[in-house]
């Protein structure tokens, strides 16, 4: 059995606690739990705080206990604490007042609007996106997946193509013209948003957007002139206004002995335009589109949208009947009788850029207007001989809501209400949201000598219905003087073509090939060198440079089967 000894108690007869002889003597003189007014105590305990803040701690009320076994103490008599106006991070709740606790139960979801930063007032900011959702350092995807086995040979920032100059280029001489335009009518530079006409579908006209190496006048030409270098209008405008762009996009080059063919790749959507590219919040990606948005409105569905609406203002403004047919006929028209030939005139020119290097490229015009009664300073420069129309390029901006999440409301920019009386600054928000575009128009317009530029403005009828259109307005630009205005420069212009065309002759061996690939999230050009089977099943751009000197090839092998 255990064995308890006596107690000792040690009383303090003078006063409550220990008496004073207990402590050692070391420790008699010092007081005892010793503290200040400004030392800080710590937090207690508090478990009904998880009301207040919307989801409960672990461990309680179920959070990590799937049964349930625990519940907290009841929390109806708890007062609110007062985050509707402090500075605290919940501030105002998910809408901004009211409970601050959401009817999930208090768990927030970061990938979901509203969530996260205490939905619509974390920050003050917006309550959709913030910090987890920022679309201006979203990451964009390249225009064609890098292949491990292509080599990166040379890089060349935005910052040295804007710097660079070419004054050296002979005027444009134009070798052919193949094709027929209609007449502009002029009905449509009267039209007001109060009298809006609905935009006409043309589908049973083809729009062609052949390449260079599939171009049968660009294959003739290729062994019948001094021609060194060989693009399309379009092509040349990308790659002259590539420091204008954010969007990615790629080129093929192609080095045929001493030549070069610049090439668009099967399946790139280059012909295809942007909407809202260079706009500091951009549409979605159909990918990202939140929970609510619609699908009209991604980026995707913007740009195809986009490219209709131009094709069917570029016909929709002009006069039905008469034409104006050139020497040469549509290169691209087929034998069906049922499709009626666009109004689009090629022109195929040349520039002498160096001794060594000359440029010939495919370049279009849309349609025609009669010429003036009086000559200017201006016509006496033209190409045009006496009696040829003048030459327009016809283009159209439409109106687009300038963020997919507030589509349900329609187009934010009203342009029903701002383009009659300030027509200006809606040109001017233009300019900013899709200065690559309107850059690129202006260089092609610039490139194929058309004497004016027709900027149509059109709208959805409806912003829910992407398929029904009205023209809202029309104005007139000399491309010379657009191009001052948005602050494009023609040496620059050339001097960034003659980067891309050194770069590949440095880098590109005869018989080789390569891609030009703008970064899609950096301002950075990169060459490529690319297998010969790249975007190609066969060599059959091997016979575009041949020309004439296939027939004496042909001949020497006659001989040798001959002997």
């Amino acid at each position: 059995m255990a064995h308890f000894g006596s107690l000792t108690i040690h009383d303090h007869a003078d006063g409550w606690g220990p008496p004073p002889d207990l402590p050692p003597a070391k420790f008699r003189d010092m007081p005892y739990a010793p503290f200040s007014k400004s030392d800080r105590l710590g937090r207690a305990a508090d478990w009904s705080a998880a009301a207040r803040y919307g989801a409960p701690p672990p461990g309680i009320d179920g959070a990590d206990d799937e049964e349930g076994a625990f519940t907290t103490v009841d929390t109806r008599t708890i007062k609110p604490s007062g985050f509707g106006r402090g500075r605290g991070a919940f501030r105002g709740g998910p809408r901004g007042r009211g409970d601050s606790r959401p009817a999930d139960g208090g768990r927030r979801d970061f990938n979901t609007r509203g969530g996260g930063r205490g939905g619509r007032g974390g920050r003050g900011g917006r309550g959709g996106y913030g910090r987890w959702d920022d679309r201006r350092n979203a990451t964009r995807e390249a225009s064609v997946e890098v292949d491990s086995s292509w080599k990166a040979v040379e890089e060349m920032p935005f910052s040295a193509l804007s710097k660079l100059a070419l004054d050296s280029v002979s005027p444009a001489e134009t070798l052919l013209t193949a094709g027929s335009l209609e007449y502009y009518d002029r009905a449509f530079d009267r039209i007001t948003t109060k009298t809006d006409k609905p935009l006409s579908r043309f589908e049973h006209r083809p729009f062609h957007y052949t390449t260079t190496t599939d171009d049968p006048v660009i294959r003739r030409l290729a062994g019948t002139t001094d021609g060194t270098v060989f693009a399309t209008g379009p092509i040349l405008s990308l790659l002259m206004m590539a420091p204008r762009g954010v969007a990615s996009w790629d080129v093929v080059v192609q080095r045929v002995g001493d030549k070069l063919f610049f090439d668009k790749r099967d399946g790139s959507l280059m012909d295809v335009l942007t909407v809202n590219e260079t706009a500091h919040d951009p549409p979605r990606d159909e990918k990202s589109l939140l929970p609510g948005e619609e699908v009209i409105n991604s980026a995707q569905a913007l740009a195809l949208e986009s490219t209709l609406v131009n094709q069917n203002f570029s016909q929709c403004v002009l006069s039905r009947g008469k034409r104006h047919t050139y020497a040469e006929p549509n290169p691209f028209m087929g034998d069906d009788v049922t499709e009626e030939a666009p109004s689009v005139a090629y022109r195929y020119r040349k520039w002498v850029l160096t001794p060594s290097m000359t440029l010939v490229a495919r370049c279009e015009v849309d349609g025609a207007a009669p010429p003036p009664a009086t000559a200017t300073r201006a016509d006496a420069k033209s190409e045009r001989t006496e009696g040829e129309p003048l030459t327009l390029a016809i283009k159209a901006l439409n109106e687009a809501p300038e963020e997919p999440s507030t589509a349900r409301l329609g187009p934010t920019g009203d342009w029903r209400s701002k383009l009659d009386n300030q027509r200006g600054a809606v040109l001017a928000t233009e300019l900013k949201n899709n200065s690559a575009k309107l850059a690129r128009w202006t260089a092609g317009a610039l490139l194929a000598g058309a004497d004016q530029m027709k900027l149509g403005f059109v709208a959805r009828a409806h912003p829910r219905d992407a398929t029904t259109h009205v023209i809202l307005g029309t104005q007139v630009y000399k491309p010379r003087e657009f191009a001052g205005q948005i602050g494009l420069s023609e040496a620059n212009m050339w001097g960034i073509f003659r980067q891309f065309v050194d770069v590949c002759y440095k880098h590109m061996a005869p018989g080789t090939k390569g891609l030009l690939l703008k970064d899609p999230n950096k301002p950075v050009v990169r060459l490529y060198l690319v297998p010969d089977g790249f975007d190609s099943e066969s060599s059959e751009e091997e016979e575009v440079a041949k020309g004439a000197d296939d027939e004496g090839e042909d001949d020497d092998d006659d001989e040798d089967n001959d002997e």
